[in-house]
């Protein structure tokens, strides 16, 4: 059997890897918003030089721009000081679920280049962007919109911790070929002894925001961030399909094809609260190499709910993309 390649792979990882549930005073005053929050955020993260050390493999953070910094920081907080400079920010919803193991986007990228440097040979880690300007309540900071010009902010900050060597780019993937889908269609991608050490980064949020940061760019031609398009768009070739069950037959086409896939293995604690393994069987026999679940491991006092590999190993043959699917992936 020949090398397997990133795409021949399948890790779990975890949905809003920086989030901290709030106390039980925001618990209460949330609850006067809406019930279903109460539930759907009671879930808290390690840092994630830990969760990786637990053989995660990739993240999502959501981003807030701060470019004059102080907009999400706690006026009764003065020793807030990290979260009154200038940078990008990460944190769910302003002001009713803000609390974060990595309030700082650079201090999350920081954290994984720092594992990352001692642990050279790892297997390559995905980083998913979700970038959020909307004002969910109406007493919130009034958010920095994503423009391009704030989005290129995003990559100057990648780059700051991150040197694009250590980085697998659309650009790496593409090579010499006009188009990343005709790299992924013909030459496949890299081989995964060629990814280890690296990360990789990919934009979760579609529409206007995707149409922005392609603009100019419909391969992604110097861009840092894979983005979710049509499979026969020049930029194809990362996917993002949350829904495994609906969505089970497009997926396994997806990764026949050579495309990488992210899915979730739950959502909202719903399958955790019912102890409901259906959901993500579905995500893990689909073939996605990113399964993300919001229990990496069982929290006793909803259930024993938990979402992992055979054996807990880091990663695994891909069900659907590997032809021997019980060879031994070495970490």
């Amino acid at each position: 059997m020949g090398e397997l390649r990133l795409n021949q792979i399948q890790t779990i990882g975890t949905h809003n890897s920086y989030h901290l549930a709030p106390t039980p005073e925001e618990m209460k005053f949330l609850g006067m918003f809406s019930k279903r929050a109460t539930t759907a955020w009671d879930y808290s993260r390690r840092p994630l030089g830990q969760q990786l050390e637990s053989r995660l493999r990739h993240f999502e953070l959501d981003i807030f721009a701060d470019p004059e910094g102080g907009l999400y920081a706690k006026a009764d907080a003065p020793e807030d000081d990290v979260m009154r400079k200038p940078g990008m920010k990460v944190l769910h919803v302003p002001k009713i679920d803000a609390r974060s193991g990595h309030p700082t986007f650079k201090g999350a990228l920081k954290a994984v280049r720092a594992w990352s440097a001692k642990n050279q040979n790892h297997l390559p880690v995905m980083i998913l962007i979700e970038l959020k300007d909307k004002a969910e309540v109406p007493f919130a900071p009034k958010p920095v919109l994503f423009d391009r010009k704030q989005m290129e902010e995003v990559e100057k900050e990648i780059l700051s911790v991150f040197k694009r060597g250590q980085i697998i780019t659309p650009d790496s993937v593409r090579g010499e070929l006009p188009t990343l889908r005709e790299a992924i269609m013909t030459k496949g991608w890299p081989l995964l002894r060629e990814c280890r050490g690296k990360v990789i980064f990919c934009l979760d949020n579609g529409g206007g925001y995707r149409d922005i940061y392609l603009k100019g760019n419909p391969s992604l031609k110097k861009r840092l961030l894979f983005v979710s398009v049509d499979p026969k768009h020049p930029a194809a070739a990362w996917m993002k399909r949350n829904d495994p069950v609906g969505g089970f037959a497009e997926i396994q086409r997806l990764v026949k094809s050579g495309f990488l896939v992210r899915t979730r293995a739950d959502a909202d604690t719903q399958e955790a609260r019912a102890n409901d393994r259906k959901r993500a069987i579905k995500a893990l026999a689909s073939g996605a190499q990113f399964v993300s679940t919001d229990f990496p491991v069982a929290v006793p006092r909803i259930s024993e709910y938990e979402v992992t590999l055979s054996d807990k190993v880091v990663a695994r043959p891909n069900p659907v993309s590997a032809k021997n699917g019980k060879e031994k992936i070495k970490e």
